[in-house]
């Protein structure tokens, strides 16, 4: 043998080999996964539900990336009920800003879960959306808060919706807040009427006289 081949299998044996990173392989694994329920969803769907800006066909990949950014937080069913609405608010505003189709926002929302949550989630997907239903985000926060936000809870912001006063509140911080707190009495804001005088019954006086 050689000098020259041993010193060219000595250079070899010195290589160091390539270390994967298992975190990469579970980002890539999730990703997949994403991108495969939401285009069943899209040829169940025909992709005309939603209620989105009709992106429904841009790369998942790039819309995961761009929601994982800011580090959404994920929830896994415990602690205060009240983490369950702040939670979804959360949400809304990350997908608000993306522009998310209903079918984004269930599989996006459906990534964060953990846990119990993500159990219940798996237990009861087939039952909120059977087989060929559309993806909606109302049936989808509907039953989440059906399981994660207690009647109590629940009674606690209907009766701080209905005191609800702008006080020292500025005029959109009072909008905000009613926009927020209006969900949970939704039978008071149905009637567009009833709603913008409930609004109004919580202006300060310099609002309501002109």
């Amino acid at each position: 043998m050689s000098d020259g081949t041993r010193g060219t299998r000595g250079a070899s044996s010195l290589r160091v080999p390539a270390v994967e990173d298992p975190r990469v392989d579970g980002v890539l694994r999730a990703l997949e996964e994403i991108e495969a329920a939401v285009a069943a969803a899209n040829v169940a769907n025909g992709n005309n539900h939603g209620g989105g800006n009709g992106n429904g066909n841009r790369p998942m990949s790039h819309l995961v990336e761009q929601f994982l950014k800011p580090k959404p937080a994920r929830f896994d069913g415990a602690g205060d009920p009240e983490m369950a609405p702040r939670w979804i608010e959360k949400l809304e505003k990350a997908f608000e800003v993306l522009g998310c189709t209903d079918e984004e926002k269930v599989t996006l929302a459906a990534y964060r879960l953990e846990g119990t949550a993500d159990n219940w989630w798996k237990a009861t997907r087939g039952r909120i959306f059977p087989e060929g239903a559309a993806l909606t985000w109302i049936a989808f926060t509907e039953a989440f808060n059906g399981k994660y936000f207690s009647e109590t809870a629940q009674e606690r912001k209907l009766v701080e919706f209905q005191q609800l006063r702008e006080n020292r509140l500025t005029i959109d911080q009072y909008e905000a807040r009613f926009a927020r707190l209006s969900r949970y009495a939704p039978r008071m804001v149905e009637n567009p009427i009833d709603k913008a005088r409930r609004f109004r019954d919580g202006l300060r006086p310099t609002f309501t006289v002109r």
